[in-house]
């Protein structure tokens, strides 16, 4: 099958034209062709077809499209919401175009004129009318623009093969249609010119320029350029430099004529021709990926009228310069005067004088200085075309002294940075490879068949290789050398980032080379920066955790990280406050700092780092329960960075964003056992809140195994006395009780006050549950009265609001309001909303056991908008079983069916499975009685 956009978009099989009947197949076939690896998200293709202002049907229409191709026999697959079509470039007309155009400069490059005309015919012979015709989105027409230009410019470059071979005559009358179709492309007119007056006709080619001139005055206020008035003066003076003897270098336009050759006078000897170096390195193989790149860097080159400076930027690894280098062999033809290369520009004298040196320069007249030999090659280069390639360059300040002084030249440049302060440079920016690019990138070594088998583990190696070409070179060298190996395998051994560059090390090759030639170039706090976030291993970090590695203020701070980011060692978020690098960097940076910092000096930044977490896990916490109430507490260090803005968050919500983050500040604690404990119970507010059961398990699982290894034992008391907690909730009574024992055995032994009454709060909770009210109303009151000397409301009005509870079970009214009057009061002192709703909770349920359900209600919606607006899943189903349940008493069954369906669900998904079972069963003796039924309900509203 072969595909064409030089033209209408179509398709072809064996050689019959397939007619694609809609727009819609047309255009989502143009921009697959058209893309990188011929992938596209479903969203670039709706904005490649309809811009900024898709219909509302436009997904679906893409879609159709999609069906349409495939309905052809076109293959087009699907990966994580991007469309692949499968087509090797030699099927697509337009690249096959582009491939006889490249062959064809090569062999204008050696003199094979007759050769390059009749290459260039053939490539032309592939239009069928203007590229991408009948698609009129601003993507398209943009598109179109460029090939329509590449197809001008290589019939340029056919005319220019057909002069050398002496065919002028043969193609003035192209050459005017051309001009009338063009009549503001000035090389058209030169080549008529040119055809004209090697044709005796110069008065035609005078004319020629005379009527150019007036429509370039008259349309755009110029005057033609000083080649073609050059041109015109050698017309008039009838220069033989003009004959058909005068070589006239193919590569370029009519407008270049080159240098005439001189006469030589007789007995003078013949001065040998200037060398001509061909510095360039091979090819590093086939790119995967980089089309969209190659074409950005090749079309800045083709500005004939400058010298053109392309800055090819990206992070190391990423494969700028086998960009580079196969962009440089691409256009290399079209630099007959010779290659430059250098990729070290530490000693830029010693480049000069070797680019001298290669261009013909004897080595007793390089003058001494960077200026001298900067000053003496533009000189060289004056009348030359000459592409220079410098690669890995550092600064701006490096470049300078190569920049030719006159047109005709062109510099390329790979870089980490930018080069911001380089004016008028084109950059073209290269990042990690897309993940269907990636994935083709490492079948060449692990084979299709393996990647079928384990699609995840080959997934996994991509994302630690960072999509890097480097990193994924190397993978895929170790698969092809190992068949044996399974991907998982070679991925197990990638996660580990002690290992992972040694792991990315194969024949001689490693990563390690180019993280280096960055890390080198950058000044010392950044390098500094770069092994201390190596060491504290956290891909993803804030500036107040860099300020806590470095003991730098916050402002210092976000600079060292911007210009980590400038240099591409790391990535900004998109809420630009976070930063992120990959694990091959972590690996490189914990290699450093253990080689070049004392471990000592590591260890107190890590313990900055995580002094910073519980800064802020303090004040989220304190944000929802008021200070210290609620929770043990420990002496592990806090670290509040200078000039670090004072807490204004919402403690819930700040919880929720980083409780993935706070569970690897434990992982990376387990070493500081005091502080890992700590961090693993901080958020315990929002633990309970927000049902986070699995974190909560992992993260003090974690710690428990710290604090026990390092004999710390209230550590250990405070983590099982969270965990039976946890226990609690989800229902299992037997596990809360045995670690709510031993927490509590520990905290006596201790002698720590506050966290034996948490603990025994909890246990008067599990003997309420479990109907021993005697014992729970003991405990509940010891709880309370130790929890009251210890100076922790909150907690005592949990442990007030359960009183209340048993007391009122045993008909002990007035005493039961009276608690749950007191425990008001508290949670307001305390500053505790959830404490409020759940003690609010207990009013209402106290007035509807009392058979005033109306009373109850009221406090129950108070409740229920407290636990709405914290986010609090277990008591909210809590609080929408007790609604309910006092529905049905005020005679409103169908609400109270969607009430206590409500519960459930949310008990369900919060894992608390004692409020799930009582609001099934509740809606159970709903339906039952035949009172109400969910469709019903739903049929009312």
């Amino acid at each position: 099958m072969r595909f064409g956009i030089l033209g209408q978009p179509a398709i072809w099989r064996h050689d019959q034209e397939i007619r694609l009947a809609t727009r819609r197949s047309r255009a989502v076939l143009a921009h697959l062709l058209l893309s990188p690896a011929h992938s596209a998200s479903i969203e670039s293709l709706i904005y490649a077809i309809y811009g900024d202002a898709p219909t509302k049907s436009a997904r679906n229409q893409v879609h159709r499209g999609v069906g349409e191709l495939r309905k052809y026999g076109v293959t087009i697959d699907v990966h994580d919401n991007v469309y692949r079509l499968e087509a090797a470039e030699d099927t697509i007309d337009a690249f096959v175009f582009m491939r006889l155009y490249d062959q064809a400069r090569a062999l204008a490059g050696d003199r094979d004129h007759a050769g390059a005309a009749t290459m260039l015919g053939e490539a032309l012979a592939l239009w069928r009318g203007s590229a991408l015709a009948g698609l009129d989105s601003e993507a398209f027409l943009a598109e179109a623009a460029v090939w329509d230009e590449r197809r001008l410019t290589a019939i340029e470059a056919r005319i220019d093969a057909d002069l050398a071979l002496g065919r002028h005559r043969e193609v003035i009358a192209e050459l005017q249609q051309l001009a009338d179709q063009q009549p503001l492309r000035e090389a058209f007119c030169g080549q008529l010119m040119l055809a004209l007056y090697r044709s005796q006709r110069g008065s035609e080619a005078l004319q020629a320029f005379t009527d150019l001139e007036e429509r370039l005055r008259e349309e755009l206020g110029t005057d033609p350029s000083p080649a073609l008035r050059d041109l015109r003066t050698r017309i008039l003076r009838q220069d033989s430099a003009l004959d058909l003897r005068t070589r006239i270098p193919p590569q370029d336009s009519a407008l270049d004529l080159g240098t005439p050759i001189p006469p030589q006078n007789p007995g003078e000897p013949a001065r040998p021709p200037a060398p001509v170096p061909r510095q360039l390195p091979a090819r590093s193989g086939a790119l995967v990926g980089r089309d969209a790149e190659l074409r950005r860097i090749t079309d800045a080159i083709d500005d004939h009228g400058t010298c053109p400076v392309v800055v090819v930027t990206g992070p190391g690894g990423v494969g700028k310069t086998a960009l580079c280098l196969e962009a440089a062999h691409r256009v290399a033809v079209r630099y007959p005067d010779g290659q430059l290369y250098a990729d070290d520009l530490s000693e830029p004298g010693d480049v000069l004088a070797a680019f001298l040196t290669a261009l013909g320069g004897a080595a007793d007249e390089i003058p001494d200085g960077v200026g001298a030999r900067a000053a003496l090659l533009r000189s060289l280069l004056a009348r030359r075309r000459v592409l220079i390639v410098l690669d890995g360059v550092s600064g701006a300040r490096y470049i300078d002294s190569f920049l030719p002084g006159h047109p005709g030249c062109a510099v390329l440049v790979t870089s980490r940075s930018p080069l911001a302060l380089l004016q008028g440079a084109v950059r073209v920016p290269v990042s990690a490879l897309d993940r269907a690019d990636a994935r083709a990138l490492l079948a060449t070594g692990a084979g299709e068949e393996r990647m079928t088998a384990e699609p995840e583990a080959a997934d996994r190696i991509i994302d630690l290789c960072a999509r890097l070409p480097v990193a994924l070179h190397i993978a895929a060298a170790r698969l092809a050398t190992r068949p044996h190996w399974t991907l998982a395998r070679l991925a197990e051994r990638l996660a580990d980032p002690a290992k992972i560059l040694g792991e990315l090390r194969h024949d001689g090759q490693s990563v390690v080379p180019t993280l280096m030639r960055g890390y080198e170039v950058l000044p010392a706090g950044p390098r500094s920066l770069i092994r201390r976030i190596g060491f504290y291993g956290s891909t993803e970090v804030t500036a107040r955790t860099t300020a806590a590695l470095a003991d730098v203020p916050m402002d210092v701070a976000e600079n060292m990280l911007e210009e980590l980011a400038e240099s591409h060692f790391m990535v900004t978020l998109r809420d630009g406050a976070r930063f992120r690098c990959h694990e091959l960097l972590l690996g490189f940076g914990a290699g450093r700092a253990l080689a070049e910092d004392p471990e000592e000096d590591l260890r107190e930044a890590v313990q900055r780092a995580l002094g910073g977490w519980l800064t802020l896990t303090d004040a989220a916490h304190t944000s929802m329960r008021g200070q210290d109430n609620s929770i043990p507490r420990g002496t592990a260090p806090r670290y509040q960075p200078q000039g670090a803005a004072v807490w204004s968050g919402e403690g819930a919500a700040w919880f929720d964003d980083n409780l993935e983050a706070i569970l690897a500040a434990v992982r990376r604690a387990v070493s500081f056992p005091e502080t890992c404990w700590e961090l693993a119970v901080a958020p315990l507010a929002r633990y309970e809140a927000g049902s986070r059961f699995d974190e909560w398990l992992e993260s003090h699982e974690l710690a428990l195994s710290s604090v026990r290894g390092a004999g710390n034992v209230r550590g250990e008391a405070a983590l099982l006395y969270s965990l039976g907690y946890r226990s609690l909730l989800v229902g299992d009574y037997a596990g809360a009780a045995r670690r709510l024992e031993e927490a509590l055995r520990l905290f006596q032994h201790l002698a720590d006050d506050h966290g034996r009454g948490l603990v025994l709060r909890l246990l008067a909770d599990l003997d309420r549950i479990r109907r021993e009210p005697a014992k729970a109303r003991r405990t509940y009151e010891e709880a309370a009265e130790v929890l009251r000397r210890s100076g922790d409301p909150v907690g005592e009005a949990d442990a007030l609001g359960g009183l209340a509870m048993v007391l009122h079970s045993t008909g002990e009214e007035q005493a039961s309001q009276e608690c749950l009057e007191r425990a008001l009061v508290l949670c307001r002192e305390g500053g505790s909303l959830r404490s409020e709703a759940q003690i609010r909770r207990g009013v209402a349920m106290h007035a509807a056991r009392a058979g005033t359900p109306e009373e109850a209600y009221p406090e129950l919606l108070q409740a229920l908008e407290i636990a709405t607006f914290i986010g609090d899943r277990v008591v909210l189903s809590d609080i929408l079983l007790d609604l309910g349940t006092t529905r049905i008493l005020l005679g409103d069954p169908r609400a109270a069916y969607d009430n206590l369906l409500t519960a459930e669900e949310i008990a369900k998904v919060a894992g608390v499975k004692r409020t799930a079972l009582r609001a099934r069963r509740a809606r159970a003796f709903l339906n039952g009685n035949g009172e109400a039924t969910r469709k019903p309900a739903r049929d009312d509203h």
